[in-house]
C-alpha cells in the first residue's frame, strides 16, 4: 500500500514549494496591553549635546537628576517613534529611533522603578507609538529586579530598564538567523540609550547577565515568545540595604499580534542553553562590572544628538564619493567607545574595507580598540570584493568603506559559556549604532547589512583568522537618488558559473571565494 499512500508526496511538495515570504503571517510592531492604565510621557526635548561627544561618554561630572521628562527622552531616543511617511505602495511607514534590520523592531522595553519625580513604583511596558508607559505591577520590585540580578545595587537605583526580544518579529523573516539579528537590533537601542544617558549626565551600564526566568516573571513575559535579553540600571545607587523581594502575582503577558509563530529549533535550544537559573549562576558568571573611566575627546564638531537620531535612516545607496580621514578616525572610535558591561570589553574588533578615504589608502585594514590606530593587511581595490562579502549588495561596493566587526568566539565562549555569544552580538550592535550615530551626526550616510560569514573571516585573514563576523556597518556620503542599485559582483557572476560546471581555470579564483 505505500505507493497508495499520498501523503508522503503532498508532505515533500508542500515542504519544497518556492515563494515570497508570507505577508499574512507578519507579526504587528507592536505589543498592546488591553485595559491597563497608561501614563502619558512629556514631550522629550531633544538632547543637545554634540553626538560624537555623547557617545564618548558621560558629559558631567555630576549626575542628572531622573525624572519624568529624562525617562521620556532615554526611552524616545532609543526605541521611540520618530516620524511617519506614507509610501503609495506600503502605506504608512513607520521609522524608529534606532536601526533596525529588516525594520521588523523585536526589542521591547521596560521600566522596573521605585517612586520618583513624577511616577509611582512599579513595573511599565514603554509604548513607542503613544510614548507612554503601560503599568504593569504596582509597587516596588526593584529588589527583585536585584535577587535575580544578584546585583544589591539595583534595589536602590531609581529606575532600571529592561529590553525583551520578540523572536519571532525577526525570525518571520530571517528564520534562524532572525536570534542574530534580534540581538543586534538591541545593540542599536542601547547605543541610543548609553549616549542619551551620557547627554543627561545619568550613569547606565549593562547586564546581560541575570536569572531569565525570574526577569521573564516580573515582567510577565511568556519566554518562549519574548525573553529578557539586558538590564541598564540608571543613575547611581542609593547606598546598599537590605530589601525585600515582593511576591509575584500572574499579570496580563500583554498583546503580541499573533498566535501562532514558525519554531526553529536551532535558535530556541540556543537560547535555552545559555540561561542562567540562579543568583549564583549570576555571580559565578559574571565576577565584575568592568568600569571605564578614561573619555575620548571627539576632535570633529557633531550635529546635536537629538538631531542626528531624528535624522537618522539606513542610506540606501551611496555615491562613491571619499570621506575624509579625520571622519573615518571619529568614526571608528566612536564605534570603539568602551561601555560600563558585566560581559567585559573588547570581545569584537573592527576590520575594514577601505575604498574612498581622502588620506587612507584603499585597502583591507585591521582597527585596534586599544591604541586607534589602523593597520593594512593588504592595499589595493576591493570593492568588488565588499559588494560580495556584503550578500552581493551594491551598498558594501559603493561605500567609502564598509567596517566588519568580528570576534573571537572560542575566546567569548570560554569565558562566558552559551550567553557569551548573546554578549558579542549585543556588543556588535551597539559598536555599530554608535557608528550610525557618529555617521549621521557629521552629514554621512551609513546602514547595516547582512553578509557571507565564512567568507568575511576568509578575506581578513590570516589576521582574522578564527574570529566570526558579528555585524557590519558601511559608511560614505548618501548618493542621489537613496534607492537601491542593482549589483552584480564579479565574484557572484563567478560563482553562479562555477556552480554549473565551469572549471574556473581561465581565470584566478581566490581562495576566500570558496568560504561559505
Amino acid at each position: 500500500m505505500a505507493n497508495g499512500d499520498i501523503q508522503a508526496v503532498q508532505a515533500f511538495h508542500d515542504v519544497t514549494k518556492l515563494s515570497y515570504i508570507n505577508l499574512l503571517t507578519k507579526p504587528p510592531l507592536y505589543k498592546s496591553y488591553a485595559g491597563l492604565k497608561q501614563v502619558s510621557l512629556p514631550e522629550p526635548p531633544p538632547p543637545e549635546t554634540p553626538a560624537l561627544k555623547a557617545v564618548a561618554g558621560p558629559t558631567s561630572a555630576t549626575a542628572g537628576r531622573l525624572d519624568l521628562e529624562a525617562v521620556s527622552q532615554l526611552l524616545h531616543y532609543s526605541a521611540g517613534l520618530i516620524r511617519k511617511s506614507n509610501s503609495a505602495t506600503a502605506g504608512e511607514v513607520h521609522y524608529r529611533a534606532a536601526a533596525s534590520a529588516g525594520a521588523l523592531y523585536p526589542i521591547e522595553l521596560y521600566l522596573v522603578c521605585g517612586d520618583f519625580h513624577g511616577l509611582a513604583a512599579g513595573v511599565y511596558h514603554y509604548a513607542p507609538a503613544d510614548n507612554a508607559l503601560t503599568q504593569l505591577r504596582e509597587g516596588d520590585f526593584r529588589g527583585n529586579l536585584a535577587a535575580a540580578a544578584a546585583d544589591d545595587s539595583l534595589a536602590t537605583v531609581l529606575a532600571t530598564i529592561v529590553s525583551t526580544a520578540v523572536f519571532w518579529r525577526s525570525a518571520w523573516k530571517y528564520r534562524t538567523r532572525g536570534y542574530r539579528y534580534c540581538f543586534w537590533d538591541n545593540g542599536t537601542v542601547f547605543a541610543n540609550l548609553l549616549a542619551t544617558a551620557n547627554s543627561l549626565g545619568q550613569q547606565a551600564r549593562l547586564l546581560t547577565g541575570f536569572v531569565d526566568r525570574d526577569v521573564d516573571q516580573i515582567l510577565g513575559v511568556e519566554s518562549e515568545q519574548e525573553a529578557s535579553t539586558c538590564l541598564v540600571p540608571l543613575g547611581a545607587a542609593g547606598g546598599l540595604r537590605p530589601y525585600v523581594a515582593r511576591a509575584l502575582s500572574a499579570i496580563d503577558s500583554g498583546d503580541l499580534g499573533f498566535t501562532e509563530a514558525i519554531t526553529y529549533p536551532e535558535s530556541d535550544l540556543l537560547h535555552a542553553e545559555a540561561r542562567l537559573d540562579s543568583p549564583q549562576q549570576v555571580s559565578d558568571w559574571r565576577g565584575h562590572v568592568h568600569r571605564f573611566e578614561d573619555i575620548r575627546i571627539p576632535v570633529v564638531p557633531s550635529e546635536p544628538l537629538g538631531k542626528a537620531i531624528v535624522e537618522r535612516g539606513s542610506t540606501r545607496r551611496f555615491a562613491r564619493e571619499p570621506i575624509s580621514k579625520e571622519q573615518l578616525s571619529e568614526l571608528l572610535a566612536a564605534s570603539s567607545t568602551p561601555m560600563t558591561a558585566d560581559f567585559g570589553f573588547g570581545l569584537s574588533e573592527p576590520y575594514l574595507i577601505v575604498n574612498a578615504v581622502n588620506g587612507v589608502s584603499p585597502g583591507a585594514y585591521h582597527y585596534s580598540r586599544q591604541s586607534g590606530e589602523l593597520e593594512l593587511l593588504k592595499e589595493g581595490d576591493f570593492r568588488a570584493e565588499a559588494g560580495h562579502l556584503c550578500f552581493e549588495q551594491a551598498l558594501g561596493a559603493d561605500a567609502s568603506a564598509v567596517v566588519f566587526f568580528l570576534a573571537d568566539l572560542e575566546s567569548a565562549l570560554g569565558r562566558l559559556g552559551n550567553r557569551g555569544y548573546r554578549a558579542a552580538q549585543l556588543e556588535a550592535g551597539v559598536m555599530g549604532g554608535n557608528v550610525y550615530i557618529a555617521a549621521h551626526s557629521l552629514g554621512l550616510g551609513a546602514t547595516g547589512m547582512t553578509f557571507f560569514d565564512d567568507a568575511v573571516t576568509a578575506f581578513f585573514s590570516p589576521h582574522a583568522a578564527g574570529k566570526s563576523l558579528m555585524f557590519l556597518v558601511g559608511l560614505g556620503r548618501t548618493g542621489i537618488p537613496n534607492r537601491v542599485r542593482p549589483f552584480r559582483s564579479k565574484y557572484g557572476a563567478l560563482k553562479d558559473s562555477l556552480a554549473r560546471g565551469a572549471s574556473g581555470e581561465r581565470r584566478p579564483v581566490p581562495d576566500w571565494l570558496y568560504s561559505n
